[in-house]
């Protein structure tokens, strides 16, 4: 095996092919990159997030008057059942009891986003808690109520009317944001 001088361009290729690695300047424009990247992900989940918020509202804005329509046409009462994280629906058997409805894609069990949180319920003319447990009954006519949520940007009411209409508004009267 030769054995080359060590000024000799010999000797220099050989120690430069040992340094093999990355600058300090690679490193940092690498983990400038990667924060670039994780900054914008973040952002978009963020986005999606708030997505969920609205989009859970409007599916249950949906949903009510599509309760209230089929209650009526069936002639059989239906209810939504709040539950801690969600809500599912409910119809009276003609056995006098209340059994889980499920079918899909319409009245399965929902869970709400993170975000939502249940907070009153006024139907009757009683305002109440909107604790689990509550459940907004459907009959022949549509019942009149106010189901408040809160949610990232405040207080969230779902009004309906004996028409089966719903419809989304701030805060209900009388309460403050």
């Amino acid at each position: 095996m030769p054995i080359s001088a060590p000024g000799s361009a010999e000797g220099r290729l050989t120690l430069m092919h040992a340094q093999r690695g990355f600058t300090l300047v690679e490193l940092l424009v690498v983990m400038l990159i990667v924060g670039i990247l994780a900054g914008g992900a973040g952002l978009a989940i963020e986005g999606v997030r708030a997505n969920d918020e609205a989009d859970a509202l409007k599916r249950l804005q949906l949903v009510l008057e599509a309760t209230a329509e089929r209650a009526e046409i069936r002639g059989r009462p239906l209810a939504l059942d709040l539950l801690t994280d969600g809500y599912r629906f409910a119809e009276l058997g003609t056995d006098g009891r209340w059994r889980a409805l499920e079918e899909a894609p319409l009245f399965t069990s929902r869970r709400l986003p993170a975000q939502l949180q249940w907070q009153a319920l006024r139907s009757e003319g009683r305002l109440q808690p909107a604790n689990a447990g509550r459940r907004l009954v459907f009959g022949s006519r549509a019942p009149q109520f106010e189901l408040s949520l809160r949610g990232s940007k405040g207080l969230v009411v779902l009004a309906g009317d004996p028409s089966g209409r719903v419809r989304q508004l701030g805060s209900p009267a009388g309460e403050q944001r």
